[in-house]
């Protein structure tokens, strides 16, 4: 009974079976943590691509529009933005027009209206974008449509990515001049905002 014994013990000993098993279960929770923060980065970047592709749209539309822009025109403008990324959280937009005049080298805020708790721009907050030359370079006279975006993003899995905004600016020209970009919160020519000298 003890040769038997000692000869089962001396074959598992030289044994190899098995040694894959071994490998698999040491490398299978690396290999399945790196699959999965593979995953949360590519989601991360696609939902920054879709925010920032949302933010153009809306941009596009506003420096197209022959009309003056109303607050049922934000709001659907707000709406469209949810619905393009799909965001489960609040989703925040903010159109602005700005004008430069050469006279006195200022930048000003002609209008501002925000939808989803952003918060309207005032002449200090866009005093310190140009301090931090984050406005673009504008001639004389110059109008340009703001559209500011935020998308709150948290990723599916902890992987080390911590929950945050994803923020986007998009300056674009009135496409035909900068009387088409007249603010009025109901519509009507007495209470319209428009850029000097339109």
């Amino acid at each position: 009974m003890l040769r038997r014994l000692t000869s089962r013990l001396r074959r598992f000993r030289r044994d190899e079976e098995g040694a894959m098993i071994a490998e698999v279960v040491i490398m299978f929770p690396t290999l399945f943590a790196a699959v999965i923060a593979m995953f949360v980065f590519f989601d991360a970047f696609r939902n920054q691509a879709i925010n920032l592709k949302a933010a153009y749209t809306i941009s596009d539309a506003v420096s197209r529009e022959t009309e003056m822009i109303t607050n049922t025109y934000l709001i659907n403008a707000w709406r469209m933005h949810r619905f393009l990324t799909n965001s489960p959280a609040l989703t925040r937009l903010r159109v602005s027009v700005i004008q430069y005049e050469a006279d006195d080298d200022s930048y000003s805020v002609v209008w501002s209206e925000n939808k989803g708790g952003a918060g309207n721009m005032e002449n200090a907050e866009l005093q310190r974008m140009v301090g931090n030359n984050e406005i673009p370079v504008m001639p004389d006279g110059e109008v340009l449509i703001m559209v500011q975006t935020w998308v709150d993003y948290t990723p599916n899995f902890s992987v080390g990515l911590d929950s945050f905004t994803f923020e986007n600016t998009i300056f674009t020209r009135p496409r035909f001049a900068p009387s088409q970009v007249c603010y009025s919160h109901n519509g009507t020519f007495a209470g319209r905002i428009c850029p000097i000298g339109s």
